[in-house]
């Protein structure tokens, strides 16, 4: 789901805590001793009203199988477990990003054990030092050949990232919006390489770090496509999916939104998965009502009509939180929402409040957010339902500067 890009923060560009006096005790004291009393009754609201949707998004069991799987085939019980990833890949498209966002991904990934193929399309013109990294990590480049487009939008101005990846095409897929074209783009690199022959990971690249080996140090053995819901408050009646949905195939679901972003499957399901997006593709681009939506997000639109009208029989929804990867990006609006609103109520302005750490946070032990919010383990490594590490980690840019101070300086090199 595409979102805005970060924005930088420096530790010498945090707000320090005023010092002025009132009524006998500085601002400082009073504010955090305030923080502390409402910060307690906020973790007793987070557990006693939030906790089944933070906890537990699915309302089920971890053994329990999404309802919103009924559509698919259940891929085969496997009791097996991965202990070697060689074999597998990670693939993305990772256009127009610095040396810090290269260092995340793939800094991350390799730290993880992880000793796979990763496979990223970037720009030609990308600056040497980048590329030097990239090759040193053994990063297989995929470099795109920007064409002219096929269609034209005539509403839209390319005056951002998002708008240009709408509005530039890439070779040899002119008749696709450049974001539509990753699906057959990665499914032609798949193909290519011979070695690729375990699980594969597609997934985003700058809301994306690993915590653990996606395919390695125990995890559950692939069968099939493994597609994965995101929190069970994000539904399909969402406009990123409900618009382009209605106005092109006229009609409407409200089911658990599933995450495009992030796809994971054995190498036949994933080229199957690729083929199925691009040909769905190609008939939206030939009907006026499907084609041109001036919004950089409708591949999630197909991802979801794709598995909900079961033309995805191979693919299996994986709930939020119980599966190898961890979809945060609902549970971290709520947390960064609440934590505005608990500063100000202290008399902090939007831009103080903004500057503010997370309550529970613990320089001391480097966990960016306080336990009470059921998210994270004692050291700020988000978790699964069952307490694990998660593996993955998607839309993490949703908790802000906290999040990503910590995911710099644990995996940024």
């Amino acid at each position: 789901m595409a979102s805005r890009p970060l924005p930088k923060f420096t530790k010498s560009s945090r707000r320090q805590p005023r010092t002025g006096m009132i009524c006998g005790l500085s601002r400082t004291k009073l504010v955090f001793g305030l923080c502390f009393v409402i910060g307690c009754s906020y973790f007793q609201y987070l557990t006693s009203t939030l906790s089944p949707d933070y906890l537990n998004p699915t309302g089920t069991s971890a053994e329990s199988v999404s309802s919103s799987a009924v559509l698919a085939t259940p891929a085969a019980v496997n009791s097996g477990v991965l202990t070697d990833s060689s074999t597998a890949t990670v693939m993305a498209m990772a256009t127009g990003y610095g040396l810090d966002e290269n260092k995340r991904f793939v800094g991350s990934l390799r730290k993880t054990g992880f000793t796979g193929n990763i496979i990223l399309a970037v720009k030609a013109d990308m600056r040497q030092n980048i590329r030097d990294y990239l090759t040193k990590q053994g990063v297989t480049l995929k470099f795109l050949n920007k064409v002219d487009c096929t269609y034209t939008m005539k509403d839209m101005k390319e005056n951002d990232a998002h708008a240009e990846e709408v509005l530039s095409c890439v070779a040899p897929y002119p008749d696709l919006k450049q974001r539509w074209s990753r699906f057959p783009l990665l499914r032609d690199y798949l193909e290519e390489c011979k070695e690729c022959t375990g699980p594969v990971l597609v997934t985003d690249f700058r809301d994306t770090y690993f915590q653990r080996d996606p395919f390695g140090d125990g995890a559950p053995a692939v069968s099939g496509l493994e597609v994965f819901e995101e929190h069970s408050n994000q539904k399909t009646t969402h406009w990123l999916v409900d618009f382009p949905v209605q106005k092109c195939k006229n009609v409407k679901f409200d089911e658990v939104m599933l995450c495009s972003g992030t796809t994971v499957g054995t190498r036949k399901a994933m080229l199957q998965y690729l083929s199925t997006m691009h040909a769905e593709m190609k008939e939206w681009m030939l009907d006026s009502k499907c084609c041109c939506n001036g919004m950089n997000g409708d591949d999630q639109s197909i991802h979801n009509y794709l598995f909900y009208t079961g033309k995805m029989p191979f693919a299996t929804a994986v709930p939020n939180r119980m599966g190898r990867v961890n979809t945060p990006g609902v549970q971290g609006s709520i947390a960064w929402e609440e934590k505005l609103n608990m500063y100000k109520s202290l008399g902090d302005n939007d831009s103080e409040a903004r500057e503010r750490p997370y309550p529970g946070a613990d320089k001391d032990t480097g966990r960016w957010i306080g336990m009470g919010y059921g998210l994270t383990d004692e050291k700020g490594y988000l978790t699964n339902l069952d307490g694990s590490r998660s593996r993955v980690v998607h839309q993490f840019d949703r908790f802000r500067w906290p999040l990503a101070e910590w995911v710099t300086k644990n995996f940024g090199d």
